[in-house]
């Protein structure tokens, strides 16, 4: 978990994904055409209300080489408790990114 009041350190948003009332296997999907058109190292916040965002968003992370800056939960006032991730995209690697 990010500690309270430091995700604003994480640096400017490149974009914002809301996965809300969605799986997490769906809302991965739209996290990866989001990070296609972010900016390398680009910061990217997920809304989530799967409790598996928790464990999936950093495995996927270590799978693909992006890197998991932690999670935040908000109360919502429709949806309840989100999990709040942050993701940064990797870096370009030498044959472009994919």
């Amino acid at each position: 978990m990010i500690p309270v009041g430091q995700a604003a350190a994480l640096g400017p948003l490149a974009a914002t994904v809301d996965n809300r009332g969605m799986t997490c296997a769906q809302g991965i999907l739209r996290l990866l055409r989001v990070l296609r058109t972010a900016p390398p190292g680009g910061v990217v916040k997920v809304l989530s209300t799967d409790r598996a965002a928790e464990q999936d968003y950093p495995a996927w992370c270590r799978n693909t080489g992006h890197v998991f800056l932690g999670h935040v939960e908000e109360d919502d006032d429709r949806w309840g408790p989100l999990i709040v991730s942050f993701i940064r995209k990797r870096a370009l690697s030498a044959g472009g990114d994919r």
